[in-house]
Formats: structure tokens, C-alpha cells, sequence
């Protein structure tokens, strides 16, 4: 009985560690919350500079490390973005500074795997003979050290590359033809890209995107820039019709949902985007509201 006993509980512990491991609690750089859905500048003068001009931010899963894309003579210039880095250590963070594989090259965009031990990003190339001016690049940490960055080419031509490079849960790899603006899945299998698909007509073309970690939904901007951020939601295995945050946001209450970099926090409870060189947060209570109105 004993032995029962010390079994049940030792589950129950193990339960609630998995818990524990799976929602961590994330410092925001001491950032004081958005109150009711406001939108609010992040970290202001930490992570959002008034003479910068910042990208897409990204927290790993533990919540321990972040990394964000920062172009440094606060104009949106493609050519000349850098990866800034910033570690949780001894219950604070030490200060922005540019990501070792990024002090000689230019990366922007970046994304964390699920596992939070591959950074994905976009990196800009000098155009060559055949147009490209963009690539998919990784870093992998090691011995909490994060590699050089390293080429990944999909199975499929693209007039300029391509960009924004995300992987969910199940191994499916999205990414981005920067020329005609389709977004494409595929299949990571024993460390190889299957054939890439287009997503439906009704995502495609597109601008920005983030997917899930579960892959079950994805807030993305059209084409057309005056376009604010939509979402769709996977309903037995397709992709519903998309929703318009303004859904959600209505005008009154002086929201203009439109950016670039949009993302989500591994605990699920901020929605992050760039707008006007800062990025900016509002509580993710609005994607389970969306939902609703599927």
C-alpha cells in the first residue's frame, strides 16, 4: 500500500513539474504589463531605442534568453539589421548587445525552434546574378554557446530568396518566397526538407507571419501593407477563413493593427509587433476571442 502510495505521489510531483516546465514564468525585462488591451511600447529604452529602429523579438522557451532584430541608424533598411542578445542570469538581465554570430554579419528576424536550441533568421545577401537578396540562416547552441550561422535552402526556386523560417512542434517548416510573397510547409524529416506546398489561396500572398509552437494557428499580415494582422485557426487539419484583429480591436478604442514581426510569448500571454521602429506588446487574450468567431 505504501509503495502505491509513494507511487501516486511521485507521479503527481512529476505532473506538476512538466507543468512547471512547460509555462514558465518569463521576466519581461521588469516591463510593467499592458493593462486591459492597450497597446504599449516594450522595454522602452532597453529593448525599444528612440534613435534605433527594432524588428521582430523572440524569448526561448525557458524564458531565459532573447533575441530581436535591430537596425542600427534607426532606419528600416533591409541591408543592415543585427541580432541583439540578452541572457536572465542571477535574476536580471544584462544589457542588449549584438549577437556574437551577428557583430560581422547582418541576420534579422529571429525565431526560436520549440526546443529553443535553433535560432532561425533571415539573413540579406548582397543581390546575385540570379536576384537573390535574401537566405534562410541558423545558429545552433552548444555548451550554451550559439554557433556560426549556417544556410538551410528549401527544394524550391525562388526569384529572391527567402525569409521568415519558422518550425512548429510536429516538424513542419514554414517559410517565405520574398519575391512573390507565398508561404510555403513542409515536412522535416531525419533532418531533411520535404517538397514545400503553398499555404491556401486565402493566406497567400503574404507579407509577415508567426505559427504557433502547436501549429493550430496563424496571425499574419496580407500582402497589401495597409492591411492590418489577420489570423487563421486549423479546424480539422485546414486552415479556417481568415479574421481581422479589427474583430477584436474595434476603432474606438484607438487601435491601428498593422506592423511587422508579429509573435507570440512561449507562455502565451503577450502578443508582440513592430511598428514605427519600436515593438510593442498587448495581452494574447484576443487569439481566444478570435477563435470564437470562427
Amino acid at each position: 500500500m505504501k509503495t502505491k502510495f509513494f507511487t501516486l505521489i511521485s507521479l503527481i510531483i512529476l505532473f506538476y513539474q512538466g507543468i512547471g516546465q512547460d509555462h514558465n514564468t518569463i521576466n519581461y525585462f521588469n516591463a510593467v504589463p499592458p493593462p486591459n488591451d492597450s497597446i504599449v511600447i516594450f522595454a522602452k529604452g532597453i529593448v525599444s531605442l528612440d534613435d534605433r529602429w527594432e524588428e521582430k523579438i523572440c524569448f526561448s522557451p525557458d524564458g531565459k534568453e532573447v533575441f530581436f532584430g535591430r537596425h542600427p541608424d534607426g532606419n528600416n533598411n533591409y541591408f543592415k539589421p543585427r541580432t541583439m542578445y540578452s541572457k536572465f542570469e542571477n535574476s536580471k538581465w544584462s544589457t542588449p548587445d549584438t549577437a556574437v554570430f551577428s557583430r560581422k554579419v547582418i541576420a534579422g528576424y529571429p525565431i526560436f525552434n520549440p526546443d529553443g536550441n535553433i535560432l532561425y533568421m533571415e539573413q540579406p545577401i548582397k543581390p546575385t546574378k540570379k536576384g537573390v537578396t535574401g537566405q534562410i540562416v541558423f545558429s545552433k547552441k552548444k555548451n550554451n554557446e550559439w554557433s556560426t550561422l549556417k544556410v538551410i535552402s528549401p527544394n524550391v526556386t525562388a526569384k529572391e530568396g527567402f525569409g521568415l523560417a519558422q518550425i512548429t512542434k510536429d516538424s513542419t517548416f514554414y517559410f517565405h518566397d520574398r519575391f512573390d510573397r507565398v508561404a510555403y510547409s513542409a515536412k522535416i524529416i531525419n533532418g531533411k526538407i520535404t517538397a514545400p506546398k503553398p499555404l491556401p489561396y486565402m493566406l497567400n500572398p503574404i507579407v509577415e507571419f508567426f505559427v504557433s509552437p502547436d501549429n493550430d494557428y496563424i496571425i499574419f499580415m496580407p500582402l497589401n501593407w495597409s492591411n492590418q494582422f489577420h489570423i487563421t485557426f486549423k479546424v480539422k487539419h485546414k486552415w479556417s477563413m481568415p479574421i481581422p484583429f479589427s474583430a477584436y480591436f474595434k476603432k474606438e478604442k484607438g487601435w491601428d493593427m498593422r506592423g511587422y514581426g508579429p509573435y507570440v510569448s512561449p507562455d502565451g500571454n503577450y502578443f508582440f509587433f513592430g511598428k514605427k521602429g519600436d515593438i510593442y506588446w498587448v495581452k494574447a487574450d484576443f487569439i481566444e476571442g478570435l477563435r470564437k468567431k470562427i
